[in-house]
């Protein structure tokens, strides 16, 4: 039953692939859960755009669609950096253009059990999960010559959206147009919650948890990337 409502809803109410803005994604919202946009309507338009950028930061965890770099230079004797406000978790890190292996630290435990009294050129880095916002280096420099240009590729959140027509979802990147409508859903599955609608709330869902995950098998696709036919004639 739910799979046809998921149809119904999909083939009625989806709008075209295009960019939607919050002003878009706020109506579209309204449009779902049989709101109107006057004094009589059951959820505020501030309400709303909370659930829809709420849905996004839930969508940028999911896919891991968003990446950004951050490059800063080593500091004799700090050990640890605090990372940008986006920040989700780091998947690249290298020193001066050279990947450097990550450690738990458990693991540098294991090896030294006063490795955070170590100095020297960073060989690993490592995240405290008491502190995860930042991320830290062993050993770390005490002199100049072991400072290093660091560079961290990291998953993001995207930017929140904004009245501003011009901002659009996951930091308005072209090749994430089509997701842009799950935002309502989601939103549209929070307000059919408190009005108690819930077969609409487990269709609501299952489309934007299901639009989560076709991001993430999709974003990151390199049709022409072909390793295997590298050195082939």
């Amino acid at each position: 039953m739910i799979k046809t409502v998921i149809l119904i809803i999909l083939s009625v109410c989806s709008p075209l692939f295009a960019q939607m803005n919050l002003s878009d994604l706020t109506q579209q919202t309204r449009y779902l859960v049989n709101d109107t946009i006057t004094s009589r309507s059951r959820f505020s338009t501030t309400t709303i755009e909370g659930w829809i950028n709420e849905g996004q930061k839930i969508s940028d965890v999911k896919s891991q669609c968003i990446q950004r770099s951050y490059i800063f230079t080593l500091s004799t004797t700090t050990i640890y950096y605090q990372m940008p406000d986006s920040f989700i978790t780091a998947y690249r890190v290298t020193r001066d253009s050279l990947a450097i292996q990550e450690m738990t630290p458990q693991g540098l435990d294991g090896r030294s059990a006063q490795w955070e009294d170590v100095s020297g050129l960073p060989t690993y880095y490592f995240i405290n999960f008491s502190s995860r916002t930042m991320i830290g280096f062993a050993p770390h420099p005490t002199v100049v010559t072991d400072t290093a240009t660091i560079k961290v590729d990291y998953l993001s959140y995207s930017n929140d959206l904004t009245t501003n027509s011009t901002t659009y979802p996951f930091n308005g990147s072209t090749d994430l147009y089509a997701y842009h409508y799950s935002l309502s859903y989601y939103a549209a599955y929070k307000a059919s919650i408190i009005d108690e609608r819930y077969e609409k709330t487990k269709a609501y869902l299952e489309i934007f948890t299901s639009m989560a995950q076709m991001m993430k098998e999709t974003c990151m696709q390199r049709p022409n990337y072909r390793p295997s036919l590298i050195g082939k004639q």
